[in-house]
Formats: C-alpha cells, sequence, structure tokens
C-alpha cells in the first residue's frame, strides 16, 4: 500500500503506527497498531497537554514564542510559512501549531540543528492534530539514526555518504556534480534539508513520505539517487554551472506533464509490476549507516558541533532507594554527558540494575532492562580499579543474532577517560560494505555472557560472563579499542556491575521504555 500510496484519510494513523513500528522492531506488531485507533486519541492529547505545560510554563512564553529552524535557514523557513508545499500560505492557526510542535521538540529534546524537522513536521500537521505530529517526530529523535541526521556533524557525514553512494553506482554523474558543488552538502539542500519539497510537487512528497515513515533515511537516499538517475544523460548535454542550475532542472523535469511518479518508483526500488529488475544494487541500510559512520572523521574537520575543549556538564542521577556508586563521581558523569549522541545529552542516569542489590545475575540484569533500549552498563575492574563500559542502542536479550546498531560504542570512565565509537573501515564498494555489515557484533546476548565489538577469533571489544565476575576486553572491530582495563589487561575480575537508562533531565521520564510519556498509556 505504501509504493502505491497512502489515502489521505489513513495518514495519520498509517504514519503514526509506521514509525512506532519502525522504531521499535522488537515491539508485537499489535503495540504499533494501537497507536493508530480512536481509543488512543484522548490519551494523545492529554499527554500533550502536558507536553505544551512544560514547554510554555507561562501563557507568555507561547504568545512570544517563534518557530525554531534547527539549521534548515531562515530563507528556507520563510519558504515553507509561505508555500506550505502546497504552493498555499500557511494560515496564521496553522503556523501557531508549527511553532507549538516545534518549540516541544526543542525544549522536551534539547535538539537545536536537524534541518529535516520543520519540512516533516509541517507535513504532519496536515494530516495530523499537534498531538500526533510530535509524538511522531519523538519517535523519530529517538531512533534520529534511522530517520535523520541530528547534529551538523551528522548532517554532514550524511550528505557525504550520499556522495559516496551516488560515486559507487554513478560515478561519471557524481564527478559532474562534484564539479559543480551538487554533492556538496549545501548543494544536496533539496533532499537532506528540505525532504524534497524544493524539488517536488506535494502530492509526491507525499508518496515519499508514506515510504519514509517506515524505512527511514534509506528512502531519501534511494529517491535522491533516482531523480538523478533518471535524467543524467539529459542532465550531462546541458552543461550545468551550478548545484542550483542542477536541481532547477531536475525540478523541471518532475513537474512536466510526462512525469510518472511510478516510474520513479521504479526506478527507486527496481520493481516493474511483481516482477525484480535489477538496475540499481542499492546498498542496505546497515551498509548506508557504515558508509555515514565512517563519513564522521571528515565532517568533524569541517564543522565543529560545540566546543571539544569545554568539558560536558556531568550528567545527573536520579536519587533512589538504591545506592549509585559507579556513576557517582563527576569526572565519570561528565565523561559520558560528552560522548553521548546528541539527542540524548539533555539527560540523567537512573539505576536500573546493580549487582550489590539484585546479586551476581545475568539473567535478572536481563529482567531489569528488558523494557529499555538505551542503556549504560559500568563495571568495575578490581586489579586495577578502573571503571569501564558500553553504550547500548537496543534492549539486552538473549537472541541467537546480533543487535544494536552503529550508535552502540565502548569506554573507559575512569581513570584516563577515553571513548570508543564505532565506525567502519574504509573499504570503497558497496559490495564491501555489505559484507562487513554482517561480521558487524555491536551487542550479543547469549544464555552465558553479553558481550559489545567482536572479532573473527571470537573475543570481544567487551565481554562479561553469566555469573558477572570475569570480563575481557580486546580490540575489537571498528571501534579499533585499545583493552579497556588499560595497561594492557585482557582479562580480569569483576567488582560491581551497573546498568542505567537515560531519563530527560526537563521532566524526569525515560527515553524509551515501558514508562514512555507518549505511546504507553
Amino acid at each position: 500500500m505504501c509504493q502505491g500510496g497512502i489515502p489521505p484519510a489513513l495518514r495519520c494513523a498509517v504514519w503514526a503506527t509506521s514509525v512506532v513500528q519502525a522504531a521499535h522492531p522488537h515491539q508485537p506488531r499489535k503495540v504499533a497498531d494501537e497507536i493508530g485507533t480512536l481509543a488512543k486519541v484522548g490519551a494523545f492529547d492529554f499527554a500533550w497537554g502536558e507536553v505544551l505545560k512544560q514547554t510554555f510554563p507561562d501563557e507568555s512564553d507561547e504568545t512570544d514564542s517563534f518557530a525554531p529552524h534547527f539549521g534548515l535557514k531562515k530563507e528556507y523557513m520563510s519558504s515553507l510559512v509561505d508555500s506550505n508545499h502546497g504552493g498555499k500560505k500557511i494560515p496564521e492557526a496553522g503556523v501557531r501549531s508549527l511553532t507549538r510542535v516545534l518549540c516541544a521538540v526543542r525544549h522536551m529534546h534539547g535538539i537545536d540543528y536537524a534541518p529535516l524537522i520543520p519540512d516533516l513536521a509541517a507535513i504532519f500537521l496536515n494530516f495530523m492534530p499537534e498531538s500526533y505530529a510530535y509524538a511522531t517526530l519523538r519517535e523519530m529523535i529517538n531512533e534520529s539514526s534511522r530517520f535523520f541526521a541530528v547534529g551538523k556533524i551528522e548532517h554532514y557525514s550524511v550528505c557525504r555518504a550520499f556522495a559516496d553512494v551516488m560515486k559507487m553506482l554513478y560515478p561519471q554523474t557524481a564527478l559532474e556534480m562534484e564539479e559543480i558543488g551538487a554533492l556538496s552538502p549545501k548543494g544536496l539542500d533539496p533532499i537532506f534539508r528540505r525532504f524534497f519539497t524544493s524539488l517536488m510537487r506535494y502530492e509526491h512528497v507525499l508518496r515519499i513520505m508514506d515510504l519514509f515513515t517506515l524505512e527511514g533515511m534509506k528512502v531519501i537516499f534511494r529517491f535522491g539517487v533516482a531523480l538523478i538517475a533518471m535524467w543524467k544523460t539529459e542532465l550531462k548535454v546541458m552543461h550545468m554551472k551550478d548545484a542550483q542550475s542542477w536541481w532547477l532542472t531536475i525540478k523541471i523535469f518532475t513537474y512536466s506533464a510526462s512525469f510518472e511518479f511510478g516510474d520513479l518508483v521504479k526506478k527507486a526500488y527496481g520493481y516493474h509490476g511483481s516482477r525484480l529488475r535489477k538496475r540499481i544494487q542499492f546498498p542496505r541500510r546497515r551498509a548506508i549507516e557504515r558508509i555515514v559512520k565512517y563519513n564522521e572523521e571528515w565532517a568533524a574537520s569541517h564543522v565543529s558541533d560545540r566546543q571539544s575543549d569545554t568539558p560536558a556538564k556531568p550528567m545527573g542521577f536520579v536519587k533512589g532507594d538504591i545506592e549509585i556508586v559507579l556513576a557517582r563521581p563527576a569526572l565519570v558523569r561528565s565523561s559520558l554527558a560528552g560522548w553521548l549522541p546528541l539527542a540524548y545529552q539533555a539527560t540523567k542516569l537512573e539505576l536500573l540494575y546493580s549487582t550489590n542489590e539484585h546479586g551476581r545475575s545475568l539473567s535478572q540484569l536481563y529482567e531489569r532492562c528488558s523494557r529499555t533500549k538505551h542503556t549504560i552498563t559500568l563495571v568495575e575492574v578490581l586489579q586495577t580499579g578502573a571503571t569501564i563500559g558500553m553504550f547500548a542502542t537496543h534492549a539486552w536479550r538473549v537472541n541467537p543474532r546480533i543487535y544494536g546498531d552503529g550508535q552502540c560504542f565502548l569506554f573507559r570512565a575512569r581513570p584516563d577517560p577515553k571513548c570508543f565509537k564505532w565506525r567502519p573501515a574504509n573499504t570503497g564498494s558497496i559490495d564491501d560494505f555489505e559484507n562487513e555489515a554482517l561480521m558487524e557484533q555491536f551487542q550479543v546476548g547469549r544464555e552465558h555472557y553479553i558481550s559489545m565489538g567482536g572479532n573473527k577469533d571470537g573475543t570481544s571489544g567487551l565481554q562479561i560472563n553469566g555469573a558477572l565476575t570475569k570480563g575481557e576486553s580486546y580490540p575489537a572491530l571498528g571501534f579499533d579499542n585499545e583493552p579497556l582495563p588499560g595497561a594492557g589487561l585482557h582479562e580480569f575480575e569483576i567488582g560491581t556491575v551497573e546498568v542505567y537508562r537515560l531519563v530527560r533531565e526537563i521532566d524526569g521520564k525515560p527515553v524509551d521504555g515501558e514508562d514512555d510519556l507518549v505511546w504507553n498509556f
């Protein structure tokens, strides 16, 4: 149904449930399906009311508010308001709705830079009430690596990754685009800042959105490449002089009477009727994530998200009945605050599991963490007194398959704090990126151990046995870590183990899990 287009009356329900399903693939399908039912409307409205109270504590706060542009650029923001994608100016009531949603996103999640958010919000508000639009964006933010870039460095990495994919698939066309700046981050604004709204008719943008809510960022890559591939021959003979001319010509093609959106879908997905046509050897989502991660170093050299020499404010922690041990030093919490993905930096730590309280039992750890995707595990090394650990992006559980994603990282919190984030090797071809993706070992959960990072010889970046008494740490593929305990210590005895979840500073609610503010009632 998504490729054929979702009926307008169903878009609110389908978009919301699609995002939940994509963001929580391990939840039963019925949990996502319930989001689209009328029974949830009241709960959504109540939750949205609570969000508004926190975003605008005083009536004047809302009256005097302005819509944040999240790095979209002021001229693009003005264009969005004046045309609303469909060619008509957004009415005053619509502008206020858009402002409320965007202000809530910034206030509740601490995000300042995510250029796709304003256009996505405006599209959602054409089919959803504010409560559903905010909730859908919130789920996307909690799974931002799947849907859109958060932060300048990640935005530049995504744009650079798109350029790499073009070079792999259409090297000559990519060279021509590169020469005129059409593959630079700025040159790719029509795709990665405006979500095709400045390139295509609104009804066609909605068709792309139908797929984007289910498949995520890969859809932007697919249709971006397909748009170029459809007219690369015509574009070549026109000898474009700059990126603006390049994209303007594509817009002329997409607005022409001869353009059929169905042909673009076939180009993007390689389907014709019920038969597969191998036209574009398009990389899988995991391969795209690898390419994006590989380009982070390049992106960091071209833009700075924050002053790297300024220590991050230590994360706060929730005081409960169980004593916090390993996360109590401010140095540990300051290091963690600087290492977390941007979307989770305005958070506090809440203790889920401690060997001092719950005993040394891996099954107990699994049980305590089963409903929380994003966790920080801290491990005490008895031989050296070091505190080491790992940041996980999927709930720890027993599973024969590997899970997690490229946002996972290993670290030593004390002494000599160091973070080892995953970064793919520079393999240079889609096939190699695909093959390497199969070898990635982010999170491994078995009955007798958990680990993060792996090698062909069976060693791990960090592995903890089932009794939570012994651990090992070796350099792992992609993480390029040193032995975490330091001093060349590969195998070690374990003291205290603690697992924390992340809760928002603003309201103390978990960023995910069973106590989720919006999706669980």
